[in-house]
């Protein structure tokens, strides 16, 4: 992941020529008329930090952030000018309920000089959460039997691939660097706090699934030309007969341009895994093959 560390970063001069005050000044305090601009955006601290009650150096400290905790902060994040003192918001919450929709608790405090990340998702954002169940998927523990796998472990993709998604929005952090998502109300769950590499935002997950449509096509065309092949091997006439080649294009076209996207499109609506896409897309296309070819 690259690292982009905030303006307050660069250059010790530029921040002693800018002198005391400034960076309140074009901060907080003057952005309460553009509410807009006063959203609180997430950072990430890029080392670990001193959270005080007020913004004096010899204000009591409240908390000490470790590197990598999540905030809320408060103002232009992206100010190129001065800023010594940054006021953040600081998740108290670890372990949430998650069938609940109540405002998340936070500690409010000031940073000086923070060194802080762009975090990965703002508040806000649609994202879907992905949850691993590969430790009880029956298919995934076929495969770790298998002798290429039963020594050396899964590889991470098949995990994926049958992992649980569960989409929602990102209205918060909590402790440990995670997000929280929340989804409407009456869902199950209704709120998910997960690390950011668990977190997919929509065009990837229209990509990933897409991308399995494909696989349940490719999959379904292979089975279809290899029924074909072995009833050509038996004696049926290639190019005639319900069994000839044009039927086969026939199928396969309408297959890839009509079954197949009319498959793909409710999955990425039910938020299905990328396994059952394929499974899906598969299926469809083959009880269509059935029905044209079957006796």
């Amino acid at each position: 992941r690259r690292r982009v560390l905030l303006p307050w970063a660069r250059g010790l001069s530029d921040r002693a020529a800018a002198g005391p005050g400034r960076g309140q000044e074009r901060g907080w305090w003057a952005l309460q008329g553009d509410p807009a601009r006063a959203r609180p955006r997430l950072v990430r601290l890029a080392s670990a930090a001193s959270l005080r009650a007020e913004a004096d150096a010899a204000a009591e400290v409240v908390a000490e952030l470790p590197q990598g905790e999540l905030l809320e902060a408060i103002g232009d994040v992206d100010d190129d000018g001065f800023r010594e003192w940054l006021l953040v918001r600081s998740p108290l919450e670890d372990n949430i309920d998650t069938m609940s929709d109540k405002p998340l608790e936070y500690r409010s405090g000031w940073l000086q000089w923070p060194e802080l990340e762009h975090a990965e998702h703002q508040l806000g954002d649609k994202v879907a959460a992905r949850v691993n169940v590969a430790s009880s998927h029956p298919v995934v523990s076929l495969l770790r039997k298998l002798p290429p796998w039963r020594d050396a472990g899964l590889p991470e993709w098949i995990s994926a691939s049958v992992a649980e998604l569960y989409t929602g929005k990102v209205e918060g952090v909590v402790q440990r660097g995670r997000f929280l998502v929340q989804r409407p109300s009456g869902a199950m769950p209704e709120r998910i706090a997960t690390s950011p590499e668990l977190l997919i935002p929509p065009r990837v997950r229209a990509r990933r699934t897409a991308l399995a449509g494909l696989v349940g096509l490719a999959l379904s065309a292979l089975l279809g030309v290899g029924v074909h092949a072995r009833s050509w091997v038996r004696g049926e006439k290639i190019d005639a007969g319900k069994m000839a080649w044009p039927q086969l294009v026939g199928w396969a076209s309408i297959a890839a341009f009509f079954l197949t996207p009319s498959a793909v499109l409710p999955c990425y609506g039910f938020a299905n895994s990328q396994a059952s896409t394929a499974c899906v897309v598969a299926c469809v296309n083959l009880l269509f093959y059935s029905d044209l070819f079957g006796e």
